[in-house]
């Protein structure tokens, strides 16, 4: 009789329990990081009141006859599923997606959570917000390289609050100079009406730039009339050549004829001559210098002319800002000229320094680039650009590489493709990648890998005993191994999100309700077998 009243009171205990840590998974359903429990029972020893007989001749054996004790709990284990995952858009907030623990600094101890919600502390160092113990990871260097990395030397992940500067020692270029491009003369006025004792012809004028050759055009002044006889040549027309250099100097103006243009000529309208100027620019010189036009007049009428002008295109100007030790800024220009098919020349005279025109900081000549057939580089690939900043007071030497330019037929694209060195900056933010790397961003623009997040793993993380928001290893769990994320079986990382608790709430709503049950019918088993009791005294009367 008594058994069955301490079966009662063992169910009454052992659900008891049960509605405890379904309570404490209820409580903790908005806890990130949270791991569940559950409650498994046990039945209790019985005792024997008969043991088992074998079977004998001819008759068979009896089974054990023997009466449970009641119930114990058996396990509490614990979930270590998953949560789901929340974005936050905080960069502060980290989530690993798969297996592994956040590893937290406990005084000397390590403990280990799943809880991402990070942050710095005053002194710069990673900690977490919900325990205040500092988060372990690996510290890189100042070129964001971990060097020989050891998993196992683990330390506070301390983020660097300012980035000193460095100078600039080299800058590469890239992209394409067009190999089309070519210097223009562009015709204002294209015909000059001519007439003479009764006679008129209009005179056309035309430049036509000679294909494969940098700068050079063919010049035609023609006649509509086929009578019409232009300087003595017997034809209704006269073509030339004209060749500059890069600034629009003449450098060659040739006739097909021995008739001097620039000396003036005369023009035979059938019988009727007609004088003209000679070929000059805009000013009336000689011609030297076609930058500013030039022109062609009818006996001093500088009313009647033919305009043209030189428009320098076969030039690309590239700005690249370089910093000096101090970090000061520094803007250079430079201008690339197309010098010949194939070549371009950096005019040594035309770079300029914060606007600035510096001389000498090529090493005292031009710098040309050549191409070959197809387009690539095939010289002057690199060049010295020497100056010296007015802080530091010292030379400063940046490398000019050419060596990724290119010269198709194509837009003019050419520019720098980068640039190290940097200003001193401060620390306006961190966030976080899959891999664990902690990177900075800084007010000069720069960011910079800082640290990477370690993880732990273990054997059996339902293992791990529970503290306070953390868990501490014991001796079923097996001894961490210590890795990064996205590798080597760890989880990766999800940035600016958070891992929920895992606890369903409709799987801890039903327990909570057999949890009832079962205590409710353990106290119905003690009220009955106290009545039952209570028989047994009242059979005495």
């Amino acid at each position: 009789m008594l058994r069955s009243m301490y079966a009662g009171v063992s169910g009454l205990n052992s659900h008891q329990q049960m509605m405890d840590v379904t309570g404490n998974n209820i409580s903790n359903v908005n806890t990130i990081g949270f791991k569940s429990s559950r409650v498994t029972f046990k039945e209790m020893l019985s005792q024997t009141i008969q043991g088992a007989s074998a079977p004998q001749d001819n008759r068979a054996g009896t089974n054990p006859q023997q009466v449970g004790l009641g119930v114990g709990v058996g396990s509490i284990d614990s979930d270590m599923s998953s949560g789901n995952l929340q974005s936050t858009g905080k960069t502060s907030d980290v989530a690993i997606q798969g297996d592994g623990f956040f590893v937290l600094r406990d005084g000397n101890n390590q403990v280990y959570s799943r809880a991402g919600n990070l942050n710095f502390d005053e002194q710069g160092r990673l900690y977490s917000s919900s325990t205040g113990m500092l988060v372990q990871g690996w510290m890189a260097d100042a070129n964001g390289d971990y060097g020989d990395f050891n998993a196992q030397t683990i330390d506070d992940i301390t983020l660097k609050q300012e980035i000193n500067a460095q100078e600039t020692d080299s800058v590469r270029f890239g992209k394409n100079l067009d190999a089309d491009a070519m210097n223009t003369l562009e015709i204002l006025e294209q015909s000059l009406e001519l007439s003479a004792g009764g006679n008129s012809d209009t005179l056309e004028f035309s430049l036509t730039p000679v294909e494969g050759q940098h700068n050079v055009w063919d010049f035609t002044l023609s006649g509509a009339e086929t009578t019409t006889d232009i300087a003595g040549s017997g034809s209704n027309k006269i073509s030339g050549t004209l060749i500059t250099d890069n600034d629009g100097e003449v450098v060659t103006f040739e006739t097909s004829s021995s008739t001097d243009l620039t000396s003036g000529f005369n023009v035979d309208l059938d019988g009727s001559s007609v004088t003209m100027d000679a070929l000059v620019d805009s000013s009336g010189s000689s011609i030297t210098n076609i930058n500013d036009g030039f022109l062609i007049a009818q006996n001093g009428d500088t009313t009647k002319n033919a305009n043209l002008t030189f428009d320098q295109t076969a030039v690309r100007n590239i700005a690249v800002d370089v910093f000096d030790s101090q970090g000061a800024k520094h803007t250079v220009n430079l201008e690339l000229e197309k010098t010949d098919n194939n070549e371009w020349t950096i005019n040594e005279n035309e770079v300029e320094i914060n606007g600035s025109t510096v001389a000498g900081v090529l090493g005292g000549s031009d710098h040309p680039i050549s191409f070959d057939s197809n387009g690539n580089i095939d010289g002057g690939e690199t060049v010295d650009l020497t100056f010296t900043p007015p802080g530091p007071g010292t030379a400063q030497t940046v490398e000019l590489d050419f060596s990724s330019v290119t010269q198709f037929a194509g837009d003019m694209t050419a520019n720098f493709s980068n640039v190290n060195g940097y200003a001193s900056g401060a620390l306006e933010s961190f966030s976080f990648t899959e891999t664990g790397d902690v990177v900075g961003s800084y007010s000069n623009g720069l960011t910079q890998t800082l640290a990477k997040l370690g993880l732990a793993n273990f054997s059996n993380p339902a293992g791990l005993t529970r503290q306070e928001g953390v868990f501490q290893t014991s001796s079923n769990s097996g001894d961490p191994e210590l890795g990064a994320a996205a590798q080597g079986g760890f989880g990766s990382l999800a940035p600016a999100t958070l891992e929920m608790s895992n606890a369903n709430l409709s799987q801890e709503f039903t327990n909570m309700i057999t949890a009832q049950r079962g205590f409710q019918a353990s106290s119905k088993l003690i009220t009955t077998s106290d009545e039952m009791l209570q028989e047994l005294v009242n059979l005495k009367r």
